[in-house]
């Protein structure tokens, strides 16, 4: 298992609010319970102040809010599926599955490159498909390490985006171009950028 991501980061079927300030709000103070951030008013106000400067909803009911902030004190991956969803901005309605990547000023390359892979395999029918009949928190672990590449589920995950996007084919050029203005939004908030480094990608089915 990854430091990323604990089953206690992980919550099913829940109402932790109506609106997206409420959903971000719950997010802060899970982390900031686990030791993970030093003060959930500080990580919320943060990543609040991110959401309002780009929506970070995408179809296929998902979200990805994030932000890097001084009151994070171990990168962390919290996953939320909403009972009721939120709306997060995408065009096709509101979010039932929500991803809250937080990191700590200077991590950029790290943040970006989660928020990345996590992007691509959420373009993914199979994939979102299996984390909403997830049954436990470690089941939505072993999904999301497979999909970042680290943990037990890593190359079945591997396989199954290989076989997934050939039989999709171009079915998921609108969510991979919503799910690439995540990415560069986020590229765009880092204050420093490897000079000739190109944020990251995403390629439907990739």
């Amino acid at each position: 298992m990854s430091d990323l991501i604990t089953p206690e980061l992980v919550t099913l079927d829940a109402n932790v609010g109506t609106d997206r300030s409420s959903v971000i709000r719950y997010f802060a103070e899970q982390v900031a319970g686990q030791g993970r951030a030093s003060k959930a008013d500080g990580l919320y106000a943060d990543a609040l102040a991110r959401e309002e400067r780009t929506a970070t909803g995408i179809p296929g009911g998902i979200a990805l809010p994030h932000c890097r902030s001084k009151a994070v004190l171990v990168p962390t991956l919290a996953v939320a599926r909403l009972s009721p969803a939120v709306d997060f901005g995408a065009k096709d309605g509101p979010a039932d599955l929500v991803f809250f990547i937080a990191g700590s000023p200077g991590t950029d390359a790290e943040h970006l490159k989660v928020l990345s892979k996590l992007a691509r395999s959420l373009i993914r029918k199979d994939f979102t498909a299996s984390l909403r009949a997830a049954e436990t928190s470690e089941d939505v672990v072993r999904l999301v390490e497979g999909a970042l590449g680290v943990g037990a589920g890593a190359t079945a995950e591997a396989a199954a985006a290989r076989n997934d996007g050939v039989a999709q084919g171009g079915s998921v050029a609108g969510a991979a171009a919503a799910a690439a203005a995540v990415v560069v939004a986020a590229a765009g908030d880092a204050k420093a950028t490897p000079a000739g480094q190109d944020p990251p990608g995403i390629r439907g089915g990739a």
